[in-house]
């Protein structure tokens, strides 16, 4: 919808000049090119850049209403129905914007308003009177909010790069570097700056006094209880319904995959003229645009498609490092740049499927529990005894699986990607911390799964709602689609959604032979037939096959010239390399990490 800039001095000294506001604001311009404003105050200044989409003439932020004025980037779904009852409570309204409704809300409910909330947001109010600000970030993190502490002020914005103007320093943080090449993201509220922080999901904070406080809200908390598939039906019909809300057009992603499918057809039940879009690689086995195209034809709706090519993926590698902030490196990243692109030619707004895999158990990694179980029963203590013995066989058909089978899930679980095992990270990266491996980062998410009696599968689930789908997924989603001015919109990722979700029983979401399995029962019948049952691909990107040619030249030339002698060992590195391209070793995910990283020292750090 928008990006803000929000800044709040902790004293009297305003030490910041308005051009250097303008600057912070004109760098996320793209994420709101419909109007822009600034507003300033004894304490505190707010900047927003618009993409107008619901009240298109009287939706204009900062937003006042008596003593408050908010900044806010998102949408709120049930903001009619919240509006409804603060009329009744006396109440009056002069637009027909959800930003107003927040900020009433706000007003009449205090730090309670987020529990009236349904849809994704960050937002913060100041109340100028009292001089204190409140503010909150959705349930999963969907719209991102990143924050500064100086000693002088705290600066919030939507993307980070709004925050840098501000920093006089930039410095990486070597932990968080060490993390990401683990995760191929930076996890848990950290950045690769070490000034730069993120809100965390599901949480309100405050500022008043000099003080910043966080409280969170919501933790994601899985219960089973009994549901079945018409209750999935329902909730998913309601949620696309509401995320279709807008005053503008509404498109959808459409891949051929189950969730994308099951969005367009709700969507499409809905609106029957609503547009579809879809890219592909022209590589054998990296492009499912022909199963999208016929799941178009089947719902009886256009589809707008676009072949991505090696030269304009190269191409395209600074503006979407530069337009994600921190560093991720998921291939996939630069393909939904491209798909957003070719969807901004047409509409404001697209709905898509992300959230789905983590909510209703459709990661095809979820089913090992099924493959392992012959060890389940083997006492610890073999485990352990026999654990020296296995890691150190030779690379034979088997070993991994039987490394699963012996390694306790916490000791080798960080959800949908690892890269880089904490042993070969010494190759990688110079002066680790051996303290600060990725199995110390995730233990309090493992104490909150034992404490909580999670099943195997579940712990899973909720080792990737906290860190890859915050992290990587939803990352990317926003970051390339308002690098368009494009508003994604995640029905599955709904707080009713979540509930129904939560209390599905284990054989509910995966069996030996499925995933998702009642969220597929939901829609058997609803969606197109050739759909229903297709396995998971993700989104293939061929990385692989063009590290082998002009892609691997960009990547090698870019390591060797970044400025991070510092941190990595290049010569481990191109090495990798090499022998990816003689075709000894898959090792294009482990020099795409180390590759993203160098582009964005450069980009970042070295401002070349």
């Amino acid at each position: 919808m928008c990006g803000y800039v929000g800044l709040f001095y902790k004293n009297s000294k305003q030490c910041v000049e308005s051009k250097t506001i303008e600057k912070c604001l004109q760098s996320i311009q793209h994420r709101g090119p419909d109007d822009s404003d600034i507003q300033y105050f004894n304490k505190a200044i707010l900047g927003f850049q618009r993409l107008s989409i619901i009240d298109l003439e009287n939706g204009s932020q900062p937003y006042s209403k008596n003593q408050y004025t908010i900044v806010f980037n998102g949408e709120i779904y049930n903001y009619q129905e919240i509006r409804e009852g603060l009329i009744q409570k006396g109440y009056s309204f002069e637009t027909q914007s959800d930003t107003e409704v927040l900020l009433t809300s706000y007003i009449e409910y205090g730090n309670d308003c987020v529990h009236y909330l349904r849809g994704m947001y960050s937002f913060m109010i100041w109340d100028n009177q009292n001089e204190r600000m409140f503010g909150a970030i959705d349930y999963f993190s969907i719209k991102p909010l990143y924050y500064i502490d100086t000693e002088d002020y705290i600066a919030f914005s939507s993307e980070y790069k709004a925050l840098l103007p501000l920093l006089k320093t930039k410095t990486v943080d070597k932990e968080a570097l060490q993390n990401y090449l683990s995760f191929q993201f930076v996890p848990l509220n950290k950045t690769m700056l070490k000034e730069v922080k993120k809100v965390p999901a599901g949480h309100y904070f405050t500022f008043e006094n000099e003080k910043l406080n966080f409280n969170q809200y919501f933790q994601i908390f899985y219960q089973q209880q009994p549901t079945d598939k018409e209750d999935i039906y329902r909730v998913m019909r309601d949620s696309v319904k509401k995320h279709m809300i807008a005053d503008e057009e509404v498109g959808v992603f459409l891949s051929g995959g189950i969730d994308s499918t099951i969005i367009a057809t709700l969507a499409s039940q809905i609106n029957p003229k609503i547009k579809s879009f879809t890219v592909g690689f022209d590589i054998e086995g990296y492009n499912e645009m022909d199963i999208a195209k016929e799941t178009a034809k089947t719902l009886n709706i256009e589809n707008y498609s676009h072949i991505i090519t090696q030269k304009e993926y190269i191409e395209s590698l600074s503006n979407v490092v530069m337009k994600m902030d921190d560093p991720v490196a998921d291939p996939s990243a630069i393909g939904v740049y491209f798909l957003s692109q070719k969807a901004s030619e047409y509409v404001k707004v697209v709905l898509s499927g992300e959230g789905s895999d983590e909510l209703f158990g459709g990661y095809n990694i979820y089913k090992e529990y099924y493959s392992l179980q012959p060890f389940s029963y083997l006492p610890s203590i073999i485990k352990k005894c026999i654990y020296p013995i296995v890691k150190y066989l030779p690379n034979i058909k088997g070993k991994n699986y039987l490394l699963r089978a012996i390694t306790p899930l916490h000791l080798r679980y960080i959800g949908n990607a690892k890269i880089f095992e904490n042993e070969e990270l010494k190759q990688v990266m110079k002066n680790i911390n051996p303290n600060n491996t990725y199995q110390h980062i995730l233990s309090s998410l493992y104490n909150d799964c034992k404490k909580n009696q999670y099943d195997y599968v579940t712990t899973m689930q909720y080792i990737d709602m906290n860190t890859w789908l915050q992290g990587d997924i939803l990352m990317k989603g926003d970051k390339m689609s308002m690098a368009h001015s494009l508003e994604l919109r995640v029905p599955f990722l709904d707080k009713k959604v979540m509930a129904i979700a939560s209390r599905l029983s284990l054989k509910q979401k995966v069996n030996r032979k499925s995933t998702k399995v009642l969220l597929r029962e939901a829609f058997c019948n609803i969606i197109p037939s050739h759909v229903v049952n297709r396995k998971k691909l993700g989104f293939p990107t061929p990385i692989r096959v063009w590290l082998k040619s002009d892609l691997g030249e960009v990547v090698k030339d870019t390591i060797q010239k970044a400025d991070v002698d510092e941190y990595i060992h290049k010569d481990y590195v191109l090495h990798l390399l090499d022998e990816h391209q003689k075709g000894i070793k898959d090792n294009s995910r482990k020099v795409w990490t180390i590759f993203i990283f160098c582009l964005w020292y450069q980009l970042v750090i070295e401002d070349v």
